[in-house]
């Protein structure tokens, strides 16, 4: 006794058309996207040889990956620059202010900015001897 054996076979078909007859061509999609991918040839049912030579929405995607990864490696780089330089700035703002209290200390104790000598009174030397002095 013979048995008779079906398959159930489906197929998964997509189309494009030729760009130079504009005949439509039916192609399994696996084909199809075999095609979009590596840009290789291939032919319609007249004999025209065409391929893809765009990006593929994969490539297209990953240079905009690539680009916008770039940028945020810039934003972090500068983040960091700006963050170094606000820490060179308060450090360099925190010598100042020492040099400048030390120096209020000093004119308090009657020792002149400009000759560093020691004088009683200290307003009169600076009107006489250092009138541009502009040290309020």
């Amino acid at each position: 006794m013979s048995e008779t054996q079906k398959a159930n076979l489906s197929f998964d078909f997509d189309f494009v058309t030729c760009y130079q007859c504009g005949v439509v061509i039916w192609m399994e999609a696996w084909i199809l996207k075999k095609r979009r991918n590596d840009h290789r040839s291939f032919f319609c049912y007249n004999g025209h040889s065409q391929s893809f030579s765009g990006e593929t929405v994969a490539q297209c995607l990953k240079k905009q990956l690539d680009r916008e990864r770039g940028l945020t490696r810039m934003a972090r780089d500068e983040a960091a620059n700006e963050h170094r330089r606000a820490e060179h700035l308060g450090r360099s703002r925190d010598v100042y202010k020492g040099k400048l209290k030390a120096t209020k200390q000093r004119i308090k104790n009657g020792v002149c900015p400009c000759c560093n000598r020691t004088f009683a009174n200290l307003h009169d030397h600076m009107a006489t001897k250092h009138p541009d002095y502009g040290g309020s």
